[in-house]
């Protein structure tokens, strides 16, 4: 026996009308009016869902004044790798050549020069052995702290995983950015006392710029303290969480997508909006028809 796909109530095999006498439902047209009902649901969820994220992400970097300066701050560091914290010079009858432990001696020479593959080479020699250690120390430290300042700014790239998460991950990178400048003066000073035993055949020095680089850590920890302190303000529309939170029960199977009330939630300004629409569409077809 047919039945109707809405009521499941019986169809008579001699009737004509297309509509069921118990629920009214169009019979040629039920399956599509079905569709249309979870549609509806579906997409007022999805841009619920979709504006909801939206202010999260805003709110990460942009939520507050301390997020402001969390993102601002993380680039801080990175000034760090173009300063001269060390030099080292070498001159000898066959042999000369000067390097600086900045970022750009360290890509251009230690790198892409080919530096850092002869360490084991000059280490071999009696003079330069000492040299080439306290530099391979010297450099192994840089690097450190030159990848907290590069994962410092991911960390707050990355700020929408979390105000929390991010803030801990900018004040952890930035604790090992200033232990790298620790380390660095330290090997530094060690090639400045391997340069001084090589004679006049070796030159280094080490200032004071490692204090500079330890103090451009500290604004981003400033700023992610700022932020575990004051989180983010986060304004969402209103009826926002209330369909977010059905469409993540619906994906979870707690709920049949039918069950969920539509609309799930209509506030005044969507109630006017509506009408609007509404009264504009009528308007319209008003004007066509004369």
């Amino acid at each position: 026996m047919t039945r109707c796909p809405k009521c499941d109530a019986a169809l008579k095999i001699w009737q004509m009308s297309p509509y069921c006498k118990k629920c009214g439902v169009h019979l040629m047209f039920a399956s599509f009016e079905g569709q249309f009902e979870k549609d509806r649901r579906i997409a007022e969820m999805s841009m619920a869902n979709f504006r909801y994220n939206v202010v999260k992400l805003k709110s990460a970097y942009t939520g507050g004044v301390a997020q402001k300066l969390r993102i601002a701050f993380v680039f801080v560091p990175l000034v760090a790798l173009l300063l001269p914290l060390a030099d080292l010079h070498i001159t000898t009858p066959f042999y000369e050549s000067s390097f600086t432990l900045s970022a750009i001696d360290v890509i251009i020479k230690g790198i892409m020069g080919g530096l850092l593959g002869q360490f084991d080479a000059f280490a071999q020699g009696a003079v330069f052995g000492p040299v080439a250690a306290a530099l391979k120390t010297c450099i192994f430290a840089y690097l450190v702290m030159a990848a907290a300042a590069v994962l410092n700014l991911l960390a707050g790239a990355l700020s929408f995983i979390g105000n929390k998460t991010a803030s801990v991950m900018v004040i952890v990178f930035s604790a090992v950015g200033m232990l790298g400048a620790v380390l660095t003066k330290v090997s530094g000073a060690s090639l400045v006392a391997a340069g001084e035993a090589a004679g006049s055949v070796a030159d280094a020095s080490c200032g004071m710029l490692f204090a500079v680089a330890l103090l451009l850590f500290v604004p981003p920890v400033v700023a992610a303290v700022l932020c575990l302190k004051k989180p983010p303000v986060r304004v969402f529309r209103e009826g926002d969480e209330l369909r977010v939170e059905y469409r993540r029960k619906w994906k979870k199977g707690e709920i049949e997508l039918l069950a969920i009330p539509t609309p799930i939630y209509e506030s005044d300004a969507d109630r006017a909006e509506k009408q609007k629409l509404i009264s504009a569409v009528y308007q319209t077809e008003v004007t066509e028809n004369g």
